[in-house]
């Protein structure tokens, strides 16, 4: 018993250290952060085929790898958001399915330095008889760097 305790312990406290060190970069990033401009992305949404059973945060560099994840909704009154690759990139939160109309709405992003700070908002409705993948994405202007980008996602 005394072992499992000590184990359970120890997990606890690597989680809680994991979470300050994130925690402590996100504070970091945000002091002197400057609003980018981005693009809602609209009339797409989350391919069938795509296992979310947990949430997921995207980067997104390529077509091919966007494609993976998305497909294209032309709906009476609007096309999809064009993507311009050469000069963007998609930032992505996934959310789990689910059984309630569920809106994800990207509230600004932020960026200092190599650091970007994307935050969303959440509004989930009352159950229903579908299901859907709830998602927010937004395209950003490509960085000189993007290998050296380190993108903090934050559910307001």
């Amino acid at each position: 018993m005394r072992k499992l305790t000590l184990i359970l312990t120890l997990g606890a406290l690597v989680m809680l250290c994991c979470q300050c060190t994130t925690s402590k970069h996100l504070r970091e990033a945000q002091k002197g952060a400057k609003a980018v401009p981005y693009e809602v992305l609209d009339n797409y949404y989350v391919r069938n085929d795509i296992d979310c059973t947990s949430l997921q945060r995207l980067i997104i560099d390529n077509e091919r790898d966007f494609n993976e994840y998305f497909g294209a909704a032309a709906l009476m009154g609007g096309m999809p958001t064009d993507i311009n690759w050469k000069r963007q990139y998609v930032i992505a939160v996934l959310l789990p399915q689910t059984n309630r109309p569920t809106m994800v709405t990207p509230m600004e992003v932020k960026q200092n330095g190599n650091s970007v700070i994307f935050k969303y908002r959440v509004n989930r409705g009352n159950k229903s008889s579908y299901t859907l993948v709830p998602f927010a994405a937004v395209a950003l202007n490509r960085p000189e760097n993007p290998e050296e980008l380190q993108i903090f996602f934050v559910e307001k």
